[in-house]
């Protein structure tokens, strides 16, 4: 038997057309001095993080999979609106800047509780949907001149299927590998 333990979290994939918008709105962010302060994020890490399981046996796959595809069976595909730009915890002292998503009717919000109730995880917290641009390298980053002047594509989120993704963490930025992709509205064994 091994030590080995893995880090999951489980995600809805943000497509193409979406990715292609934020890749160029990035690509002209990135030169900004103001914006320094940042690490930015893979385009192809971008996605919307539904539950994170944190570190966990492989072993657990196949069952974390089922219970993946029971919660996906019971939710419907459905159409999110994208745009505007945030920063955790604070414009002023951002670790994070991000870009929206609208849960207006709470779909994604219910996906999310339902992921989390059959997961069993501890400390669910109440889904703020977003996709992770960018980092700070160390200290907090001054963002209110960048959220102020920037402009964020608008787009859309197609959430048709979730993804139990782990994250290979080490030296510079996380990589991410998608371990199943589960389609929403899907009898399981289908």
């Amino acid at each position: 038997m091994t030590d080995e333990r893995w880090r999951y979290f489980v995600a809805v994939p943000i497509g193409e057309p979406l990715r292609a918008g934020l890749r160029d709105a990035v690509a002209a962010w990135q030169p900004r001095p103001d914006l320094a302060g940042l690490r930015w994020a893979h385009p192809e890490a971008w996605h919307v993080t539904l539950a994170f399981l944190g570190s966990i046996e492989p072993a657990s796959v196949p069952g974390l999979i089922e219970r993946l595809g029971t919660v996906a069976a019971r939710h419907r595909a459905t159409t999110l609106t994208t745009g505007g730009l945030g920063a955790f915890p604070s414009p002023a002292r951002a670790h994070v800047a991000w870009y929206g998503i609208t849960d207006g009717d709470g779909a994604l919000a219910l996906l999310a509780s339902d992921l989390a109730s059959a997961l069993e995880l501890d400390d669910p917290r109440a889904l703020r949907p977003h996709v992770t641009l960018a980092r700070a390298r160390g200290e907090p980053v001054d963002l209110c001149s960048w959220l102020a002047s920037a402009s964020a594509p608008d787009g859309q989120l197609t959430v048709d299927r979730v993804e139990l993704m782990r994250s290979h963490l080490g030296r510079g930025a996380a990589r991410y590998e998608t371990l199943a992709a589960i389609k929403t509205g899907v009898p399981a064994g289908a």
